[in-house]
């Protein structure tokens, strides 16, 4: 099972991201192959609305909110989807991820992110290669790994 980044949710969103036919078509074909094979998390889900409804990052492109929180929605819905959650071990892998050298304030989600793919088994797909820094952590980039 795969658990989405936010970015590739933001470009299979957008038609006009550069990214956007790859990542969908990814996205697409993870959906296609049934229950249970994307996993998505709340971390994931409000980054997701927060940055398709800033004028800030996408202009006048960008959604209001309740037509953000509808995007997530729609992700959330599909029968493909599994939502994770934080468990029992999640504050001591959290805790060892912490300690990974040259972390900034900014890491602080994605320690959260790369938890929850590491205690629930998952794949982390994800065109952010700064999360391949976290040790037990594995990724995939759909853009690039082949």
């Amino acid at each position: 099972m795969t658990l989405v980044d936010t970015n590739l949710l933001v470009y299979a969103t957008f038609a006009d991201a550069p990214e956007h036919e790859s990542v969908r078509s990814w996205l697409e074909g993870r959906l296609g192959e049934g229950e249970g094979t994307v996993a998505l998390c709340w971390p994931v889900v409000y980054a997701l609305v927060r940055l398709i409804t800033s004028p800030r990052v996408f202009g006048e492109r960008a959604v209001t909110v309740r037509e953000g929180w509808g995007v997530a929605a729609a992700y959330l819905q599909q029968p493909a989807v599994r939502l994770v959650t934080d468990g029992t071990g999640h504050a001591a892998i959290a805790t060892e991820l912490a300690r990974t050298p040259g972390l900034r304030s900014d890491d602080v989600p994605d320690i959260e992110i790369a938890a929850l793919a590491i205690e629930h088994g998952l794949v982390l797909a994800t065109h952010d290669h700064g999360f391949r820094r976290f040790s037990g952590l594995r990724c995939f980039d759909p853009l690039t790994d082949t």
